[in-house]
């Protein structure tokens, strides 16, 4: 199959339209041939990455996260992510990534978080277009509903705001890099937010208004990115030999 091929039918599901206005979604990288190899599935692109597409003889990566978000003005391959860039020009490997595409669309990563939690009844909301809210089977005290989110995502550690006593019914959820967005959800009805990249004056913000919330860390929230584009790309080709990255870590350790 050629690469634009597969590209066009995956965009189908997860349109670049729906991107965010400071997304770079898309083709990071062409590829050096017209036609697939073989992909490699992933949620960053390193060197780690570009050796291990070669190894499996992969000359398309598709990642959830772009290798490229800002300009520049020459390639130094001595700096990430330049260097990434000029090793897979070398090596013929393409880049595409669909990142908040994937995120927003129906069938995307933050509905697949909601069917891993169980969540029923899920609602979009209109105004972080993203975050998914939907409600428990059963409700939770809050400590219960930490380790059962752990447990469904797979997830070691996570940290956390309680800010009341209430019990778990309604759960916000968003993949990735999204408490910014907790003022825009204030007086949306949920009892806790699951995202990550919590930082210090959000916590704040949290505990101060009264907001349950979950880090329950960027590599987590957006890994089942890769088990959506291998169920996508299934449904496209059978025959075409693809690859789920076995490189893509956690970037910090644990003591």
């Amino acid at each position: 199959m050629e690469v634009g091929n597969l590209i066009e039918r995956l965009q189908v599901y997860f349109p670049l339209s729906l991107q965010e206005s400071w997304d770079n979604s898309g083709l990071q990288i062409s590829p050096k041939d017209r036609f697939i190899k073989a992909v490699l599935l992933s949620l960053d692109v390193t060197k780690s990455t570009l050796d291990e597409a070669y190894e499996k003889g992969c000359n398309l990566i598709i990642a959830h996260h772009p290798l490229l978000f800002s300009s520049t003005k020459k390639i130094d391959k001595s700096i990430y992510p330049l260097d990434v860039v000029y090793k897979a020009i070398e090596l013929g490997i393409g880049v595409y990534a669909f990142h908040t595409s994937l995120d927003i669309a129906d069938g995307g990563l933050n509905d697949y978080l909601c069917e891993l939690l169980e969540l029923n009844g899920v609602e979009k909301i209109e105004n972080a277009k993203p975050i998914r809210i939907g409600h428990l089977n059963e409700p939770m005290e809050f400590d219960e509903f930490v380790e059962y989110a752990k447990e469904k995502m797979g997830v070691r550690l996570v940290k956390f705001v309680k800010s009341n006593e209430k019990k778990v019914k309604k759960v916000a959820v968003c993949s990735g890099s999204c408490m910014d967005l907790l003022e825009l959800i204030i007086n949306y009805d949920f009892d806790v937010f699951l995202s990550s990249d919590l930082k210090h004056h959000q916590a704040i913000f949290a505990k101060e208004n009264g907001i349950n919330v979950i880090d329950a860390t960027h590599f987590h929230t957006e890994k089942f990115s890769k088990l959506i584009l291998m169920e996508r790309i299934r449904e496209i080709s059978e025959d075409m030999e693809v690859f789920i990255s076995e490189t893509d870590s956690l970037p910090w350790n644990y003591k």
